[in-house]
């Protein structure tokens, strides 16, 4: 059970240094060129460990290949939200935004999988949504008299962002049996980048490698990305996941508690509140 606990932590840990690396490398090379080159790194990490943890069973089928295609288009929205808000944004308004994608999950989890939920997690649930509300609302200060202006693109992103990844969670489920619990993750990033790669090229968008130490962050993201769901999956065969998901849940509580202490990043008190009704909800949607 320790085990199980430390490694969820673990996961947490390494999405929120994952959530920084990911601000740092979109806004040293771009959002797309960080994307692409991070999920180089990450496919590559996760095939290695898949090919030491993970049984695989080997199938194919159009079944297969049709939520290998969902899970990349998932993950290419959830992706190019993520890296674009993270480079135009703050992470302590962005990050509890894309955390609702945990509501999106479950409820995708019960009207396609016939999974059960408790009342907490309901309860869970509109916690999330509430909080998330509140962070869009006061997420722009406005002078005293000012009309409202447009939303920002990157707040926009941001709710991308959630619905991607709440797609792809549980898409990511019905990958495993065929190839491995951090295999899975290897075959997203390389779907991911193979619909995303001719897009790029056609809209000509830079995609040249990092070059000096702008690799540094791009390797960053890749590599903390890919070590959380290492962790998370090789804690759900120590200890019952419903132990290990809350504490891999807390990701945006750490990301958020970073960007306030280390990046200065000082929003409304409302916004605060909001970010920390989140971060309560998705760990009792969790549980």
């Amino acid at each position: 059970m320790i085990a199980g606990v430390l490694l969820g932590l673990g996961a947490s840990a390494c999405w929120a240094l994952a959530n920084v690396a990911v601000a740092r490398a979109a806004r040293s090379v771009g959002s797309f060129r960080g994307l692409l080159w991070a999920q180089v790194v990450g496919a590559a990490i996760a095939a290695i460990v898949s090919a030491v943890v993970d049984r695989p069973q080997w199938s194919a089928g159009p079944a297969l290949a049709g939520w290998v295609a969902v899970a990349g288009v998932a993950a290419l929205l959830a992706y190019v939200c993520l890296f674009y808000a993270f480079e135009h944004g703050k992470l302590t308004i962005a990050v509890p935004i894309m955390s609702s994608w945990a509501v999106l999950s479950a409820a995708l989890s019960i009207a396609l999988f016939g999974e059960r939920l408790g009342g907490a997690q309901f309860a869970g649930g509109a916690v999330v949504i509430a909080g998330a509300l509140v962070v869009s609302r006061f997420a722009q200060p406005k002078a005293a008299g000012a009309a409202p202006g447009p939303t920002p693109r990157w707040l926009i992103a941001s709710l991308g962002a959630s619905v991607g990844f709440g797609v792809l969670i549980p898409v990511i489920a019905r990958l495993v049996p065929a190839f491995g619990s951090v295999g899975s993750v290897a075959v997203v990033y390389l779907a991911d980048i193979a619909i995303g790669l001719p897009v790029a090229l056609l809209l000509r968008i830079g995609l040249k490698p990092p070059s000096g130490r702008d690799w540094l962050p791009v390797l960053a993201a890749g590599l903390f990305e890919t070590a959380g769901f290492a962790c998370i999956t090789i804690g759900s065969r120590v200890a019952p996941l419903a132990l290990v998901s809350p504490f891999a849940s807390l990701a945006s509580a750490f990301t958020v508690l970073y960007a306030w202490a280390v990046l200065r990043e000082r929003p409304a008190r409302a916004v605060l509140a909001g970010a920390a009704l989140v971060c309560a909800g998705v760990v009792v949607l969790a549980l």
